[in-house]
């Protein structure tokens, strides 16, 4: 009776939920577009060798349709490298905008992650936000930019604002 009751138990609460493809996203005081950027897994479930992290653009100000980031949003403001993590498992991202505060890439429990430190805590990024100034130019400057994540441990958030250099 005890294994009938398990197996009922099991049955009824479904399939583990999978895991979520996207790390984290950057928004802008500009508009609601959001880049959004997402973790690539190969048939095995794990990070893809060649290309684990992708980033595409969430129109969110027009009807939320996707696009790629151009050659200049790749090269400049929300392009990325990966390399594989010295200490095995898992990848370093250095974000083009943000090149001092690489970020891990890794499986946690099976699912990806994207850790980073925030305000002097370990932390999974969730968001940056860029308060953004028009200046006249090409390209608008950055006034700060607020980071939030989740602490691992106990799952409280964390955010910090960061001033550029």
């Amino acid at each position: 009776m005890i294994g009938t009751l398990t197996l009922a138990l099991l049955v009824s609460a479904g399939p583990t939920p999978p895991c979520a493809a996207e790390l984290f996203r950057i928004g802008r005081s500009t508009n609601a577009n959001e880049v959004v950027y997402l973790a690539r897994r190969g048939a095995d479930g794990a990070l893809d060798p060649d290309e684990p992290l992708a980033a595409e653009w969430h129109m969110l100000a027009e009807d939320g349709h996707r696009e790629g980031l151009n050659f200049i949003e790749k090269l400049l403001a929300y392009g990325f490298s990966t390399d594989p993590a010295p200490s095995g498992g898992g990848f370093v991202v250095v974000l083009k905008a943000k090149k001092d505060r690489p970020v891990k890439l890794t499986l946690r429990d099976g699912c990806p992650t994207a850790s980073l430190t925030i305000a002097g805590r370990p932390a999974h990024l969730r968001r940056i936000f860029v308060q953004a100034e028009e200046g006249g130019g090409l390209i608008p400057s950055v006034a700060w930019a607020d980071l939030e994540g989740v602490d691992p441990a106990t799952g409280a958030r964390v955010t910090e604002r960061v001033l550029p250099e």
